[in-house]
């Protein structure tokens, strides 16, 4: 067996990014203090630091300033018609800010198959664990699609905005919808169907640092349900 956690400055099993995730989002969506979101975003960032995601932690630390900032030095100023829309976007980007930072986490330091091996060992059923597959390889080879248009663009000196987006859009949904097929096929061949267990050569066990994370989790959904 191969242990994982030997990879990187601060490895966690991908169930405790995954029940880290939950408790987060079932506490950001019913928490209204911003305090406590700052104190989130700061937990989020410094673990984002330690598994060498520096650039995710700060750009969302620049994001989550530039909101509250709006939100307190902007949308008291603006228009009564815009207030009420402005106030509910910038609290939404604020609510799903968190959410987003661990999600980078969870698909950026872990691979599909671990995350699959979590769902199985969990005896999550497959007509859910096969989208998934589908859904996380999609965007990652839709982005690399995108790139690829861009680069044919400035080697071929396209200007004009009509034109831009003539060239980008039209190639990308042509192209989105030929990724999806090809990544259902791909899937499929390697045998994701297949309802026997699947073996995996890496260990995936809790370590000292799961058991930390977790009891936050848990500490942080008893903050939800019985408040202090």
């Amino acid at each position: 067996m191969i242990d994982h956690s030997k990879k990187g400055v601060f490895v966690l099993d991908p169930r405790t990014k995954m029940i880290l995730l939950i408790a987060i989002n079932i506490f950001i969506f019913t928490n209204s203090d911003v305090k406590m979101e700052v104190i989130i975003i700061l937990g989020i960032s410094l673990l984002l630091v330690v598994s060498n995601l520096p650039k995710v932690a700060i750009k969302g630390i620049i994001i989550y300033v530039g909101l509250v900032a709006a939100m307190y030095l902007i949308v008291p100023y603006a228009p009564k018609m815009l207030l009420s829309a402005a106030n509910i976007l910038f609290v939404f980007i604020r609510k799903i800010l968190p959410c987003g930072m661990l999600g980078s986490l969870l698909i950026k330091t872990t691979p599909i198959r671990l995350i699959m091996l979590s769902l199985q060992r969990w005896k999550i059923p497959q007509n859910v664990t096969i989208p998934l597959a589908i859904t996380i390889r999609y965007f990652p080879a839709l982005k690399e699609e995108s790139q690829a248009i861009h680069d044919a663009m400035k080697l071929r000196n396209v200007k004009g905005v009509l034109k831009k987006i003539e060239y980008i859009y039209v190639p990308l949904l042509v192209s989105a919808s030929y990724t999806a097929d090809e990544l259902s096929q791909a899937i499929v061949t390697r045998g994701i169907e297949n309802p026997k267990p699947k073996t995996c050569a890496v260990e995936m066990k809790f370590k000292i640092q799961d058991y930390i994370l977790l009891t936050i989790s848990f500490a942080v959904l008893v903050l939800v349900f019985i408040p202090i």
